[in-house]
């Protein structure tokens, strides 16, 4: 059974390696995302993006966007923030990631 609210995780190379984020350390909207990592990324690198979300009226909902990092600076400590641009956000996907979006930043 999946918990309510899962805490939000980073995956890299299809779960080569993973990381637990905070809720500071994750932000997505319609545009793209902004979050922290151990990894670095170069200006221009184009990333796949899997999000899963518990919906409580559709059940497991998951969505593969595709973006371009457009910014990656390193922060205090061996992490970085980077965000990514999301190329091209179908209509049929903005209801699911606005809720991702808001189950994110309540929990």
């Amino acid at each position: 059974m999946l918990p309510h609210h899962p805490s939000p995780a980073l995956y890299l190379d299809y779960g080569a390696d993973s990381q637990s984020c905070g809720s500071d350390d994750l932000e997505i909207s319609e545009r793209g995302m902004r979050f922290h990592s151990r990894w670095h990324f170069d200006i221009g690198t184009e990333v796949s993006v899997l999000l899963t979300h518990m919906d409580p009226r559709l059940g497991l909902s998951r969505m593969t966007l595709d973006g371009i990092v457009v910014w990656c600076e390193p922060l205090v400590g061996k992490s970085y923030e980077s965000t990514l641009l999301f190329l091209e956000l179908p209509d049929e996907l903005r209801p699911s990631l606005r809720e991702f979006s808001h189950t994110l930043a309540a929990g």
